[in-house]
């Protein structure tokens, strides 16, 4: 039975109003930045890099397909993203454009792309009560059960009872435990630090949990794990690092 499926508990509502006003936030910074103003010290061929992905972004959210199309035959990733790693795809879900959506996927956009936090496409038509793109990425391969960085799946932060009787109904489908794909993360990350910590007492080398740090953020297993709150797991990184 899928579990936690219509939020009808305050603290079902509460967390889906958190998400929303998260996303609220992060469209505010959107439409406010130009992918941050980056510093007046950047090469000029990563500037020009840059402009062109801003420009390549501006163009799908006003669906200037021949701007788009240019753009994409210089060479500008498809997937390019603004400074929340928000791509075009994720803009045409917010947007509801549904005409820029097909066209994204056709020239295979990445329909599971994650933006800072956590967020694929499939969350964002959900927390926007956009029905259709909902359907349309469930029927080209967009997956249902990723979490976002708070643990939330897309029917979590859905706006909607037909938004989530349509998640749920691909979920049952599909034969997916709503609970544990919210905690597959935490399991993933007990067998990574048990296995760093067999590793380590097997070669003596340094930590992993030390030298491994993500390549975006500069965080280590330890920044995350204290982070989502994972104790288990916070006591077998700190078996291997020396304070």
């Amino acid at each position: 039975m899928l579990s936690g499926i219509n939020p009808s508990s305050s603290d079902e509502v509460n967390r889906q109003s958190s998400a929303i006003a998260k996303r609220r936030e992060q469209l505010r910074r959107w439409d406010e930045s130009e992918t941050n103003r980056e510093s007046s010290n950047i090469k000029i061929s990563q500037r020009v890099k840059f402009q062109q992905a801003y420009v390549f972004l501006a163009a799908c959210s006003s669906s200037d397909r021949d701007e788009v199309e240019k753009l994409l035959q210089r060479g500008v990733d498809i997937n390019t993203s603004n400074i929340d790693g928000l791509t075009a795809l994720h803009q045409a879900c917010i947007d509801n454009n549904l005409l820029m959506v097909e066209y994204l996927l056709n020239r295979s956009a990445d329909i599971n792309c994650q933006d800072n936090e956590g967020w694929t496409p499939l969350h964002a038509a959900a927390s926007c009560g956009n029905i259709d793109i909902v359907k349309y990425l469930l029927s080209h391969g967009a997956i249902v059960d990723v979490c976002n960085n708070e643990g939330e799946l897309p029917i979590d932060i859905a706006e909607g009872d037909d938004i989530i009787s349509c998640l749920e109904d691909d979920m049952r489908r599909k034969g997916i435990d709503d609970e544990q794909a919210r905690n597959i993360e935490h399991q993933i990350m007990i067998k990574h630090a048990q296995d760093w910590l067999n590793n380590n007492q097997k070669t003596n080398s340094k930590s992993l949990a030390e030298t491994i740090v993500h390549a975006r953020t500069g965080a280590t297993a330890l920044h995350v794990a204290c982070a989502k709150g994972y104790l288990d797991v916070i006591e077998y990184v700190k078996s291997e690092i020396h304070f």
